[in-house]
């Protein structure tokens, strides 16, 4: 059975790939047309691609974000049939469960000192995720490891500022997890006296041990960085016929995390900055539509991979046909960034 080499036209360039002929033979062995096939280290995603070709149903897990994104791929540079992709962890609320913190209130605390920031003191009355800038009429809310930030969290920040000990000129939300459509959210409330910004996401790894918190808080060697989030132009919608909408869905900007937070060095750091400042769509690795999103489960009808084309960048633009329906349509935009990142934008059209 010959490895996967390089010139092999199934090479996805993983380190771990297997041959499509080796899992041919251990499918057809043990599963019949119409089975279901799993696999819990999905790795290069060689199983579910060859299942698919051979009639199977196919289950696939995998933990590291990159194997995610080539599995995503190689499924649809085959054209596999429709496929539901969930992200069903919560790494950080497992993290926290393993950490030496038995209330978020303590974890709060902490994250209020670490950002630089002072943490009320605890009595009645007080939320113990709330902190404050010295000498300044800055709030800092501390939101749960356990929660997804979003517009409820937000507005609830908001609240807060203009009401808690005689009101303040500006809040800080510091989240460890975000909704997909965070962008969109902080767009519609369009408050420039709210900031949003991202704790670190191995913050828990480096506070296994009182000693590696003082440590940090000695060097200052943690970043909280700005969200990334997608933008897009507004979206048309021509009506073809009775039966058929044509979609026209453009992207438009996409406002990347401070590069502070990313694991570079300042060369790379320098190039990356330049990106951002004239070309920040060249930043994403892959984005895809749905064209009727329910607001629970992303069905990508269309979807575009930078190395799928030969200048190794994205379609900006995108045209599809769709089945036509009255009244508004929602439509959601996924894009993953070449760090992994992902963001979500949802627009609707008349």
């Amino acid at each position: 059975m010959p490895f996967v080499v390089a010139h092999s036209p199934e090479n996805v360039n993983y380190a771990t790939q297997k041959p499509e002929k080796l899992i041919e033979r251990i499918i057809k062995a043990s599963s019949n047309e119409n089975s279901i096939v799993a696999d819990f280290f999905a790795g290069s995603g060689t199983t579910g691609a060859v299942a698919e070709k051979l009639g199977r149903k196919r289950i696939m897990v995998e933990l590291g974000k990159p194997a995610v994104m080539i599995t995503r791929k190689r499924l649809i540079d085959q054209n596999a049939g429709p496929f539901l992709y969930q992200s069903i962890g919560d790494y950080m609320k497992e993290q926290f469960e393993k950490s030496q913190f038995r209330k978020v209130g303590d974890l709060a605390h902490v994250v209020i000192n670490l950002y630089g920031a002072l943490p009320f003191p605890q009595q009645e009355g007080v939320p113990n995720n709330l902190g404050y800038i010295k000498q300044s009429k800055t709030l800092v809310f501390v939101d749960s490891p356990n929660k997804l930030t979003g517009y409820n969290t937000l507005r609830k920040a908001q609240q807060l500022r203009e009401s808690f000990m005689g009101g303040w000129d500006k809040v800080v939300v510091l989240g460890w997890n975000f909704v997909t459509d965070i962008g969109t959210v902080i767009n519609s409330i369009n408050d420039p006296k709210l900031e949003v910004l991202v704790i670190p996401a191995d913050l828990l790894d480096k506070l296994k041990t009182k000693a590696s918190y003082e440590r940090l808080m000695k060097t200052g060697k943690i970043r909280f960085s700005s969200l990334q989030y997608l933008t897009v132009k507004p979206v048309v919608r021509n009506k073809i016929d009775d039966e058929t909408d044509e979609i026209i869905v453009e992207l438009d900007n996409y406002v990347l995390l401070s590069p502070d937070a990313l694991p570079l060095d300042k060369k790379n750091k320098e190039k990356l900055e330049e990106v951002m400042g004239e070309d920040p769509l060249s930043l994403i690795e892959y984005w895809s539509i749905d064209p009727d999103y329910d607001g629970e489960i992303f069905r990508s009808k269309w979807q575009d991979y930078r190395e799928n084309n030969e200048d190794l960048r994205i379609k900006r633009r995108a045209k599809l046909d769709v089945p036509a329906i009255n009244g508004k349509r929602k439509v959601c935009v996924k894009a993953v960034d070449v760090f992994g990142f992902e963001s979500a934008v949802v627009a609707e059209v008349e």
